[in-house]
């Protein structure tokens, strides 16, 4: 993924316009003296870009009224969060009087161990505010436990009608959207040629208000194209503006743009750009390889798994439909198209069916290396994928990928459609994300220079199953749009890896490194370097490149950050392992704790957050997955693992840019809770 243009001035830093940081932290104080408990905040946890506060911890704040067992509605949580964070906005970095209005995302998550996390957008006028989107977290009785992601201060001057037509700013985005592009990908390049915008585009919905979305028809894009305005926080101002999505060559390319569309642009039929991202995931991604056709012989499994057959425990409650069947039977018939998955040809657009007997027995037995073995391979990779969540709770009510939802929970009509294509694809890999209800899309392909298909490689299905996961619980159910920012992006790259090598080494005694080393043909695999105890990047190399580095590393490319954040999550789980005794707990509760952590962090997060909702997960396993005296050596684990990567309790990063990373190795002092 490519940031193509970004007029923000990223390097803007609005706390020295506003106060220092310790009239900042004077300010958290007073504000706590009004709401009559305990606000704790930390200097170093100031977005300095927008000059308000990641993270406001908060002890002693009131818990909602009782309850009966049958527990609190949604609505209740999200009253509270609301409320809450407008009563202590001056502490987060609100002016007084400034604004500070959140939607939320109707639904709230719930953690293994009970924690509520509130998605909140922040916006004026009823306008987004672009970026902006920060999660409260709740106990179970409704006491609120912390505030944490991006918010900014927007001044109630700002237009709220647009100067520039949807329709102009529309054709300036387009036409970039269409150009010729070099799409690179550790398998190597493709060429996406351009595309003929110049029928221009009709509105297929109109607004009803200036701040609903609209939607244009697509053109010679993949789908319609929808249209909404935002303010688009810009450091030394705000600025009104037009927001786009385009989606090209079967979801392998998508872009998002924001046009300016306030009053100060020079020429309201030729607007500016202000913002233009690629947001295309372009990485490696019956009888099946389990693994790859290497490392695992091609031999029947049965379609679903029995749960032991997975890494995770047993579940300590049932959940209702599940584990369901993988196939739906039909007229004496099943294809590669159930419930969670619907994997086809992507040539044919079809799925692989077979007859049964009378009592539904039968069994995919395609010849290896055909379409149909590669159809059927991804759909056992992507079924297992979905099972493997669904125990650590990525379930219905979170957004996993189903058509029906049979708790009525969530919004379904949203399986995974998985392709194998017969020939290359654009980044070979790649799966699109769109929010709870609306079908996620996996792309496999043919990797060119070692004639290998990635449908066969579980580093690569897993991979790009992890980014739908990842995506839906950080973005939330409303868009699933929360890693936009370029550290939250290479997390995304390094929470796959992690996954996709943790779920098969729990199995293993030796431990793997690499990725995507079959599907290549490498023993090197994909990256830069083995995910072993020598890997050497650290949050303080992020932004640094081959002449700041040593042996040929850079760290300004989004999957190579990626690789300290996968890094720094396996040896977390060595350490977790070690700590308890056993390599299976271990990676068991770093599995759990990361699900977890991951509903926990707010939308474009820092690796720095991303390890407080990780740190902050794990502290609510304990009783649970680790027992109240094993805590403290588990904790002491995963702090010096992030430590050991240079995200220490001292490290700091101004914004989720490349810029300004500053590592720390330390420990956090004696007493401090995270």
């Amino acid at each position: 993924m490519t940031q193509l243009i970004d007029k923000r001035n990223l390097d803007y830093d609005r706390l020295t316009e506003v106060a220092d940081a310790g009239a900042f932290l004077d300010e958290t104080a007073r504000v706590a003296e009004s709401v009559h408990h305990t606000l704790i905040a930390e200097g170093s946890k100031v977005n300095r870009f927008t000059g308000h506060l990641t993270e406001l911890r908060v002890e002693g704040a009131p818990a909602l009224a009782e309850r009966a067992r049958d527990g609190r509605p949604d609505g209740e949580y999200i009253a509270r969060a609301k409320e809450y964070l407008a009563s202590v906005a001056e502490a987060i970095g609100f002016a007084s009087g400034e604004p500070a209005e959140f939607e939320a995302d109707p639904k709230v998550m719930a953690t293994s161990e009970g924690l509520r996390v509130v998605s909140l957008q922040q916006v004026l006028n009823g306008i987004e505010v672009w970026g902006m989107a920060p999660k409260v977290w709740l106990r179970e009785d409704g006491a609120v436990d912390r505030v944490v992601g991006d918010t900014a201060s927007v001044g109630v001057d700002v237009p709220t009608m647009p100067a520039v037509p949807p329709e102009a700013a529309l054709t300036v985005a387009a036409a970039e959207a269409a150009e010729p592009r070099t799409v690179e990908s550790p398998f190597g390049t493709d060429e996406l040629p351009a595309l003929d915008v110049s029928a221009g585009f009709s509105r297929l919905t109109h607004q009803a208000l200036n701040a609903q979305p609209m939607t244009f028809d697509q053109g010679p894009f993949d789908e319609v194209i929808p249209a909404r305005l935002v303010y688009l926080y810009m450091g030394d101002e705000v600025r009104l503006a037009w927001s786009f999505r385009f989606s090209r060559d079967r979801g392998a390319a998508q872009y998002h743009a924001l046009v300016e569309a306030d009053d100060r642009t020079a020429d309201p039929a030729a607007p500016q750009i202000l913002y233009f991202q690629d947001l295309t995931s372009h990485v490696i991604a019956g009888r099946v390889f389990r693994r790859n056709p290497a490392e695992s012989t091609f031999d029947r499994a049965p379609f679903p798994l029995p749960l032991t057959d997975y890494p995770t425990e047993p579940l300590s409650k049932p959940l209702p439909g599940f584990p369901g069947d993988w196939t739906t039977r039909t007229n004496g018939h099943v294809a590669t198209a159930g419930n969670n998955v619907l994997a086809v040809d992507g040539a044919t657009r079809r799925s692989v069916e077979i007859d049964v007997d009378p009592e539904g027995n039968g069994v995919f037995d395609p010849e290896p290396d055909t379409p149909e073995q590669f159809v059927t391979n991804i759909f056992f990779f992507c079924n297992y994928m979905h099972d493997f969540f669904m125990t650590l709770d990525f379930t219905e009510e979170h957004g996993n990928f189903q058509t029906v939802n049979v708790t009525g929970l969530g919004k379904g009509a949203d399986p995974v459609h998985a392709f194998a294509h017969p020939g290359p694809v654009i980044g070979t890999a790649n799966m699109a994300t769109p929010a709870d209800g609306s079908a996620a899309v996996m792309n496999m392909g043919l990797v060119a220079r070692s004639g290998r298909h990635t449908a066969n490689d579980a580093d690569v299905v897993f991979h790009e199953f992890v980014h739908g996961v990842t995506n839906r619980l950080v973005g939330g159910l409303h868009d699933a749009n929360g890693l936009r920012e370029l550290q939250s992006r290479a997390m995304g790259e390094g929470w796959s890896d992690f996954f996709a090598l943790t779920t098969r080494n729990f199995f293993q005694d030796r431990e793997r490194t690499v990725v995507g080393n079959w599907v290549v043909d490498s023993d090197q695999g994909i990256r830069q370097r083995p995910y072993d105890d020598r890997y050497p990047g650290g949050f303080g190399d992020i932004g640094k490149g081959p002449g700041e580095l040593p042996d040929g590393l850079d760290y300004t490319k989004i999957h190579n950050v990626g690789e300290i954040w996968c890094a720094a999550l396996m040896d977390m789980t060595r350490r977790i392992g070690a700590a308890l005794d056993s390599k299976q707990r271990g990676y068991r509760v770093a599995w759990q704790a990361v699900v977890d952590g991951l509903k926990l962090t707010p939308k474009n997060p820092t690796l720095l957050l991303s390890r407080d909702a990780i740190l902050r997960a794990l502290r609510d396993l304990a009783g649970d997955k680790v027992t109240e005296a094993e805590y403290p050596a588990v904790r002491r684990a995963a702090w010096e693992a992030f430590a050991r990567f240079g995200m220490g309790f001292d490290a700091f990063c101004p914004n989720a840019s490349l810029r300004g990373c500053r590592a720390g190795t330390q420990l956090p002092p004696q007493g401090h809770e995270d």
